[in-house]
């Protein structure tokens, strides 16, 4: 199965919502990502499979600075690097419009996101007590910065 990575279409928007709410306690509703395709400030792509949204990352673009506020994977389809070559695209996009510096907040206890983003040169720059409600959790603040 080959992978397709592009920029999210109005026809995604169901699948997005649906990936969303399946791994989230907090989801985005198809409402949030439908008004994010028509800011230009925002970018958000997604993975597919023989046709099917499996992945999506977005960003919110405040040049050079951006912030990643949606990474969402088919629960079974983790672990088979689907996150991380949507995420270099995600990046390269960002990149092209003028996007040097992109700034994330994690889950503490969100291990396997946390090795991802470190493997992508993220680095911990800050720690947000109890950030994250349902379940409560401390939010980690990661940085990759272009000239570090």
């Amino acid at each position: 199965m080959e992978l397709l990575i592009r920029r999210m279409r109005q026809e995604d928007l169901d699948e997005a919502a649906a990936l969303e709410a399946a791994n989230f306690s907090r989801p985005w509703k198809r409402e949030d990502f439908a008004a994010s395709l028509d800011m230009r400030e925002r970018i958000y792509c997604v993975a597919c499979l023989e046709g099917k949204v499996v992945a999506l990352a977005g960003l919110i673009c405040s040049a050079p600075d951006a912030e990643l506020v949606n990474v969402s994977v088919d629960s079974t389809l983790r672990g088979q690097g689907i996150a991380a070559a949507l995420l270099k695209y995600l990046f390269d996009e960002a990149a092209a419009c003028g996007i040097s510096d992109i700034v994330l907040e994690v889950r503490s206890k969100n291990t396997p996101a946390i090795k991802l983003y470190e493997k992508l040169g993220f680095k911990q720059e800050g720690l947000i007590r109890r950030f994250y409600t349902d379940p409560l959790d401390d939010g980690l603040i990661y940085w990759l910065r272009k000239d570090s």
